[in-house]
C-alpha cells in the first residue's frame, strides 16, 4: 500500500504556484514507514538546481534519485529557456522514493519551476519563498556555463545559498571561464564552493602523495622537472586543477605557458629547485577522464620516472620507474554525476586547498590566454 502510494506521488503535478508549498505537505500526509509508524519529513538540506534548458532538466532529474537516497532533501529545479517568450512560472511537485529492505520509503520532494528567459528574473523570490529556513541550501549550478557568467541570476541564487556546486568538465571555452569563475570563487564572501572536476581527480591526488613520500622516495619532489598529464575530451579543467593542486603544494610559481597545436598546452613555471615544466596534452578520443600521468625526477641522483594510468575503471595504478617494479594500486568508486553532488552536499565549510588550487590555475590560464 506504501509502495503504490509513493509511486503515485512521485508523478509530477502541475500546480499554482501558491498553492506549491501545500501539495508538498500532502506528498507526505498518509504516509507509513516499514514498521507501520507515520513517516516523518526527515529533509536535511535545500538544493537548487539550475538548468537552462529541458535537456539539462532531465538529466537533473534523473540524478535527483541518487542525491535524495543519499542527502534527503527539498529539490527546487529552475529551468530558464532563453528561447522562450514565457513570462509566467510554471510549478510542478513530485516525490522522490527509496527502496531499502524495509520497503520504500519517501526521502525527498521536487519542485520544478520553469520559465523563459524573461521571466528568470522572478525565480530567486520563488526560491526565497520554498527553501526550509532551518535548513542548509546549495546551489548546483548544472549547466555548461561558468556561473559568474549568468550575472545578476547567478549572484541572487548565489548569494541565498550556503554552498555553490558547479561541474567545469563541460565548459565549451574552459580557459576564460575558470579565469572568470576564479574571480568570483576570490570575492564570494565566504560560501562554500566546489567543483565536481575537483572531486574527480582525488584518487589521482592521493596515489601521487603516497608514492612520492619523502620516505618512500627521497628528493623526489624535490627534483621535478617534468609533468606531462594527457586526457580525454572535456577534461582539460581536471587535467589543468591537478597541475594547479601540485604547483601550489610544491610552491611553484607560473613563468609563462603556450598553446600549442589547439591539444596541448605547456607552462615553466620556477622555484627554489630549479625550473619545471608542465604538459597538458588533450587525447583525441576515449572517456572523458585524465589517462594518463608522467613525472620525471631524480632520486637518490638516479633518474626516476612515476607514471600513473588507470589498470581498469575504478582502479588505478602507479609505478616508479628506475625505482622500484613494485605496483601501487588504489580503488575507489566510479561515481556518477548525482553522487558526487550528494558527496559534496554536506561538506560546508570551505575547500581551502581547492580554492589555492582554483588561484594558481587561474595564473596559469591568464599566462596562455
Amino acid at each position: 500500500m506504501n509502495t503504490s502510494a509513493i509511486a503515485d506521488r512521485r508523478r509530477p503535478r502541475a500546480v499554482p504556484f501558491g498553492r506549491v508549498e501545500r501539495e508538498l505537505d500532502q506528498l507526505w500526509a498518509g504516509l507509513e514507514g516499514p514498521d507501520g509508524a507515520a513517516q516523518t519529513r526527515a529533509l536535511m538540506a535545500n538544493v537548487v538546481a539550475f538548468c537552462r534548458n529541458r535537456q539539462e532538466e532531465a538529466a537533473v532529474v534523473d540524478d535527483i534519485g541518487t542525491i535524495v537516497a543519499r542527502h534527503p532533501a527539498r529539490v527546487v529545479v529552475l529551468t530558464a529557456e532563453a528561447g522562450s517568450e514565457a513570462h509566467e512560472v510554471e510549478a510542478l511537485v513530485a516525490a522522490h522514493g527509496w527502496s531499502g529492505d524495509g520497503g520504500e520509503q519517501l526521502c525527498g520532494e521536487r519542485v520544478m519551476l520553469r520559465t523563459g528567459g524573461q521571466g528568470s528574473r522572478s525565480l530567486p523570490s520563488a526560491v526565497r519563498s520554498l527553501v526550509l529556513g532551518d535548513l542548509p541550501t546549495a546551489l548546483w549550478w548544472a549547466t555548461p556555463e561558468a556561473p559568474p557568467l549568468a550575472g545578476d541570476l547567478f549572484t541572487e541564487l548565489a548569494r541565498e545559498a550556503t554552498q555553490v556546486i558547479y561541474d567545469s568538465m563541460a565548459w565549451t571555452d574552459p580557459l576564460r571561464q575558470l579565469v572568470v569563475t576564479a574571480r568570483w570563487i576570490a570575492t564570494n564572501g565566504g560560501q562554500a564552493t566546489s567543483d565536481l572536476a575537483w572531486r574527480r581527480p582525488k584518487l589521482w591526488r592521493r596515489l601521487i602523495a603516497q608514492m612520492m613520500d619523502p620516505a618512500l622516495a627521497p628528493g623526489a619532489i624535490d627534483n621535478i622537472t617534468q609533468v606531462d598529464i594527457e586526457h580525454g575530451p572535456h577534461t582539460l579543467t581536471q587535467a589543468w586543477l591537478l597541475s594547479g593542486w601540485l604547483a601550489f603544494r610544491l610552491g611553484w610559481q607560473p613563468r609563462g605557458g603556450k598553446v600549442m597545436a589547439g591539444t596541448e598546452v605547456s607552462w615553466s613555471f620556477e622555484w627554489e629547485h630549479g625550473t619545471p615544466t608542465v604538459n597538458i596534452r588533450r587525447l583525441p578520443e576515449g572517456e572523458s577522464e585524465i589517462r594518463s600521468i608522467r613525472i620525471a625526477t631524480r632520486v637518490n641522483e638516479q633518474p626516476v620516472t612515476f607514471r600513473f594510468t588507470w589498470a581498469e575503471p575504478g582502479r588505478l595504478q602507479g609505478v616508479a620507474e628506475g625505482l622500484s617494479d613494485r605496483v601501487v594500486s588504489l580503488t575507489g568508486p566510479v561515481q556518477s554525476r548525482g553522487a558526487l553532488v550528494a558527496r559534496q552536499l554536506p561538506d560546508h565549510t570551505r575547500d581551502r586547498l581547492f580554492e589555492s588550487a582554483v588561484a594558481l590555475a587561474r595564473t596559469m590560464a591568464e599566462a596562455v590566454l
